[in-house]
């Protein structure tokens, strides 16, 4: 399989035509009237059943308010390689999912020694994502060509 991108445009190819749309299916690319849309909600439902939260009841925000994270905390988490697997996941999520940015820009800043509020603030942002697994980006083509710039920095 061969995957060329050039600028703005991306040309997939292969002998095997099942490879190609397995990688379709799997980015979730929907070309409608309205645009392009991108989604990851397979991952998505992926990652939560992999966390154990699939049956979970979701939550509002990608991050509780009153979460005050910081590296003097509890005892380390006995399990280390997998808190920075999950984190890993979810920053490969972002990419489709901009609203859980900030979130775990956040908790990715404890991966050196997470502590069990650090996995449960993790396991929050899962949460939020199970209230809309397939929600993405929409590339639309009614919009115009003006700058849009999203910052999640806590400066």
């Amino acid at each position: 399989m061969a995957l060329l991108v050039y600028v703005g445009d991306i040309v997939i190819t292969s002998n095997d035509h099942s490879s190609v749309f397995a990688l379709k299916s799997f980015l979730e690319v929907a070309r409608s009237s309205t645009g392009i849309s991108l989604c990851q909600r397979k991952y998505a439902l992926e990652l939560l059943s992999y966390s154990g939260l699939l049956a979970t009841k979701p939550v509002q925000s990608p991050m509780d308010q009153n979460c005050k994270l910081s590296k003097v905390d509890t005892a380390l988490l006995a399990y280390l390689n997998s808190y920075r697997r999950l984190i890993g996941r979810l920053i490969y999520l972002t990419i489709t999912r901009l609203d859980i940015s900030y979130a775990v820009n956040t908790i990715s800043q404890f991966q050196d020694k997470p502590c069990q509020s650090h996995l449960d603030a993790a396991n929050h942002v899962l949460r939020y994502v199970k209230l809309n697994p397939g929600q993405g980006l929409l590339f639309s083509r009614f919009s115009s060509l003006q700058l849009k710039a999203f910052c999640d920095s806590d400066c």
